[in-house]
């Protein structure tokens, strides 16, 4: 089974390598833009998986139509991460924490970035949530 993982993490990162020099060739022939690039040694890791983390970190369901404050904060967390972490728009990030429009998510950005600066619990809520992805980076980089 441990072969298995190896043989597959393989067979990504040379795929992953194949995508960048397929960008790079159609940036250079101008068919995309280079503000496209997939940056050398980055992951993806999907949207609905930064949500799920998100949610597991603050213990609530962040799709749930709810004002409740805690499920207010998660969201904003899930906000935050998800502009940082993705290359999604803020029209595109809206259906995956359970707003409306665009605009609410640019305002739980914000609050977001100021809850960091300003609470010390939020502050250690992201920073754990941050840890994840760092690990889950590491980990696909060096498998």
């Amino acid at each position: 089974m441990e072969q298995l993982h190896k043989d597959l993490i393989q067979c990504y990162k040379n795929q992953l390598h194949g995508m960048r020099v397929f960008h790079k060739t159609l940036s250079q022939i101008g068919i995309i833009q280079n503000d496209l690039i997939i940056e050398k040694g980055s992951t993806t890791i999907m949207a609905p998986k930064l949500v799920e983390l998100v949610s597991d970190v603050f213990d609530e369901d962040i799709s749930v139509r709810s004002r409740r404050s805690s499920v207010v904060f998660a969201r904003k967390a899930a906000t935050y991460i998800l502009k940082k972490y993705t290359h999604l728009s803020l029209k595109e990030i809206a259906p995956y924490v359970g707003v409306n429009d665009h605009t609410t998510v640019l305002y739980n950005i914000k609050t977001a970035i100021n809850l960091m600066e300003t609470e010390d619990w939020y502050r250690l809520k992201m920073e754990e949530i941050e840890k994840s992805i760092q690990e889950y980076n590491i980990f696909v980089t060096k498998n």
